[in-house]
C-alpha cells in the first residue's frame, strides 16, 4: 500500500496540494482513490459537456499539484491519462515511487503552491518571463498563446479530446505556479484563460483547451 511507503502526514501533504488547485468556478469535481503506489483521480461519469470539460481541466490542475507535492518529499511520479472505455470515471492515474530522484522543477514549484494566495505587484510580465511561461506550457505539451489584450494568454493543447482537456489543466497549473515563482500575479479568468499582473481585462465568457 502507498500508506506503507508514506506516513499519514506525507499522504496528507499530497491531498492538501491537490485540493489547493484552482477550481475553475466549479465544485471540486474529483475524488482520489489510493491503491498501493497508484493514486487515481475519478470524475462523475454522469457529467456532460461543457461541465465535464471544465471538470477535466480542474482535475488536471490538481494532478499537477499532487506531483509537485510528491517531488517535495523526494518521490518521483508518472501520470497516465484516460478514460478507458471500461472505466469512464477514471480521469488520471498517478504512479508515485520513492526513488529518491524527484523532478527538481516540480520540487521548486511546490513552494509556489503554498504562496499562490499572497498579494503580488500588478505588473505585466516582461519578454524574458513570457518566454519562461511559454516554456512551462511546452513542457506539458501545450502552447501559451498571448492575446492582443495586454497580459492575457490562453493555454492551448493539440486536440479537444478528454485527455487533451486534462492535459490543458496540467499545463495551466504549471504556468500559474511558474508565474508565482517569478513573483508575478496570475489569475485564471475562465478555464484556460490567464491574466498576468492584474491588468484590466475584457475577456469573453469562453475559454478553450484546444
Amino acid at each position: 500500500m502507498l500508506t506503507d511507503q508514506l506516513t499519514s502526514t506525507a499522504l496528507g501533504v499530497l491531498l492538501h496540494a491537490a485540493e489547493a488547485a484552482p477550481g475553475l468556478h466549479v465544485p471540486r469535481p474529483w475524488r482520489i482513490e489510493v491503491d498501493g503506489h497508484l493514486v487515481d483521480f475519478r470524475l462523475d461519469a454522469a457529467a456532460s459537456d461543457p461541465v465535464a470539460r471544465v471538470q477535466r481541466i480542474a482535475t488536471g490542475a490538481a494532478v499537477f499539484n499532487l506531483r509537485c507535492a510528491a517531488a517535495s518529499m523526494n518521490f518521483d511520479s508518472w501520470i497516465s491519462r484516460f478514460p478507458y472505455p471500461h472505466d469512464p470515471t477514471l480521469a488520471a492515474r498517478i504512479v508515485v515511487e520513492p526513488t529518491g530522484l524527484p523532478d527538481q522543477e516540480l520540487q521548486e514549484l511546490y513552494a509556489a503552491i503554498l504562496s499562490r494566495n499572497l498579494t503580488r505587484p500588478a505588473t505585466a510580465p516582461d519578454q524574458q518571463v513570457r518566454r519562461v511561461l511559454e516554456r512551462a506550457a511546452a513542457i506539458e505539451d501545450a502552447h501559451l498563446t498571448w492575446l492582443p489584450l495586454d497580459a492575457l494568454a490562453v493555454v492551448v493543447t493539440h486536440g479537444a479530446e478528454p485527455a487533451d482537456q486534462l492535459q490543458a489543466g496540467v499545463a495551466l497549473e504549471r504556468v500559474l505556479l511558474t508565474a508565482t515563482s517569478h513573483d508575478l500575479r496570475a489569475d485564471c479568468l475562465n478555464y484556460t484563460l490567464i491574466r498576468f499582473g492584474g491588468a484590466p481585462s475584457h475577456a469573453s465568457d469562453q475559454g478553450r483547451s484546444q
